[in-house]
C-alpha cells in the first residue's frame, strides 16, 4: 500500500469523494474538538509483541501506562517519544518527525499541507480514516478507527506501518472522551 502513495502528487483531501471529504472534516473536527480522552488498550505490535494497560491522550500529546507483558511508560508529544521500561530499565527515544505516531499528535490537526488522507472506509457504524506524511508517504501510514453513532465519533483504535514495514495497533475500550487527564501525565522524565 505504501509504494501505490509515493507516486501520488495529490495532498490533503484532494483525492476523495465528496461523502469521504465531509467524514475527514468530521474526524478533524473531533480531533481538534476534544480536550482529553482516557481508555483502556491492548496491544499488538511488531514481531508478535503484545501489550496492554492504560491509555490517556489530549491533543498533541499520548500516554500509555503498560501493564503487560510488564510494566512500561510511553509518553509521546513534542515530536518526540519516550519509552521506559521498568523491566529491563532501559529508555528508548524516537523521533516523531518521520513516525505515523506523529501524525495523530499534530496540534491543531489540519488534514491539508503536510498530511494527506490516504483512504477514508465508511462500513456500518465504523469509520476509518487513513493519513500519511503529504510530501514523503513511504514513512508510514495511520490508520484511526472510529465507531459512527450517527450523533458523533469515538475514537476505538489505531494502527500504524512505519517505513521499515513494522506494523502495530491499538484498541481501545473503555473510553471516556469527556476526560481531561492531569497534564503532569505528559512531562517527560528528567532529561
Amino acid at each position: 500500500m505504501l509504494l501505490a502513495l509515493t507516486g501520488c502528487a495529490s495532498h490533503g483531501l484532494d483525492r476523495l469523494t465528496p461523502q469521504q471529504r465531509v467524514d475527514a472534516e468530521r474526524v478533524e473536527t473531533y480531533l481538534n474538538a476534544l480536550h482529553g480522552m482516557t481508555a483502556s488498550f491492548a496491544q499488538n505490535g511488531p514481531e508478535s509483541m503484545r501489550g496492554s494497560g492504560s491509555f490517556a491522550y489530549v491533543p498533541g500529546h499520548l500516554r500509555l501506562d503498560y501493564t503487560l507483558p510488564h510494566t512500561m511508560r510511553l509518553i509521546a508529544g513534542d515530536g518526540r517519544l519516550i519509552l521506559n521500561d521498568s523491566a529491563s530499565g532501559s529508555e528508548t527515544r524516537v523521533s516523531l518527525k518521520r513516525n505515523p505516531l506523529g501524525l495523530l499528535l499534530r496540534y491543531p490537526l489540519r488534514f491539508a499541507g503536510d498530511i494527506d488522507v490516504t483512504d477514508v472506509r465508511h462500513e456500518g457504524s465504523i469509520l476509518s480514516l487513513s493519513l500519511a506524511e503529504a510530501d514523503n508517504p513511504s514513512q508510514g501510514l495511520l490508520t484511526l478507527d472510529f465507531v459512527d453513532n450517527g450523533q458523533g465519533l469515538n475514537l476505538i483504535g489505531l494502527q500504524g506501518v512505519d517505513a521499515r514495514q513494522h506494523r502495530f495497533s491499538v484498541a481501545l475500550t473503555s473510553v471516556t472522551d469527556a476526560a481531561v487527564p492531569d497534564p503532569a501525565l505528559f512531562k517527560f522524565p528528567q532529561e
